[in-house]
C-alpha cells in the first residue's frame, strides 16, 4: 500500500473491524448482565439455592454487584458508541470505493474527524484488527506474513480489558518464540566454546 487512497481504505477497514469487535463485546456483556440480574433475582433462584445448600445472601449480593456494574459502566451505551463509530468507518469505506481520487489529505482529514470521537483504544484488540485487515487486503500468504504483527497470547485473552498503552507490537516475521531464542543462545554458547577449544589447541600445538 503505497498510495494514500489504499492507506485510507486500510485504516478505515481496520477501525471498522476494531469497533465491530468492541460493539460485540459490550453487547455480550450487557446481555449477560441483564440475564444474571433477572435469573438471580427470580424466586426460583432462591429455591435452587436451598437445593444446593447455598446461602441466599450470596444471591442477593450477586444481584447487587451485577446490577451496580451494569448501571455504573453502562455497557449498552458503550456498545452503541462503538456501533456509531463502526458505521462511520463503513460509510467512509463506501465513499472510498466510489471515489478513486488520490487526494490523500481529504481522506486523512475524514479519518481524523471520526477519530475525534474515539474512546481509549485497546491496543491488543487494535493489533488483532490490523491483522484481520491485512488478511482481507493481501491475497498472497507471503505478503500477509510480512505485514502481520505479533500479539502475545495473554494480550489476546485480555484484549478487551487492558489498554496496553505504550506496548510496541513487532512484526510477526521478526518474532522469535522462547524455544527459538533458547536454541540461538545454546548455539552461540556451543560455538563460542568450540572456538575457545580450537584456539587453545592451536596455542598448545605451537
Amino acid at each position: 500500500m503505497t498510495d494514500p487512497h489504499s492507506e485510507a481504505k486500510f485504516d478505515a477497514l481496520r477501525n471498522a473491524i476494531y469497533h465491530t469487535a468492541r460493539k460485540d463485546f459490550y453487547d455480550g456483556v450487557n446481555r449477560s448482565a441483564n440475564f444474571l440480574v433477572i435469573v438471580l433475582g427470580a424466586a426460583v433462584a432462591g429455591k435452587a439455592s436451598k437445593l444446593f445448600s447455598m446461602d441466599e445472601t450470596w444471591l442477593e449480593f450477586a444481584v447487587v454487584i451485577v446490577a451496580t456494574a451494569q448501571l455504573t459502566f453502562d455497557f449498552g451505551y458503550k456498545a452503541r458508541t462503538h456501533e456509531f463509530l463502526q458505521r462511520k468507518y463503513h460509510e467512509l469505506l463506501a465513499e472510498l470505493e466510489l471515489d478513486s481520487s488520490l487526494d490523500g489529505q481529504k481522506w486523512k482529514s475524514k479519518l481524523q474527524t471520526i477519530a475525534a470521537d474515539e474512546p481509549m483504544p485497546m491496543r491488543a484488540l487494535d493489533a488483532l484488527a490490523y491483522n484481520a485487515a491485512v488478511d482481507a487486503t493481501y491475497f498472497e500468504a507471503v505478503d500477509r506474513a510480512k505485514n502481520r504483527v505479533w500479539v502475545p497470547f495473554f494480550h489476546r485473552v485480555f484484549k478487551n480489558f487492558i489498554a496496553r498503552n505504550g506496548y510496541n507490537y513487532c512484526p510477526q516475521a521478526d518474532h522469535e518464540y522462547w524455544w527459538q531464542r533458547m536454541a540461538i543462545w545454546i548455539s552461540e554458547r556451543w560455538h563460542g566454546k568450540k572456538s575457545e577449544e580450537s584456539k587453545e589447541g592451536e596455542i598448545g600445538g605451537t
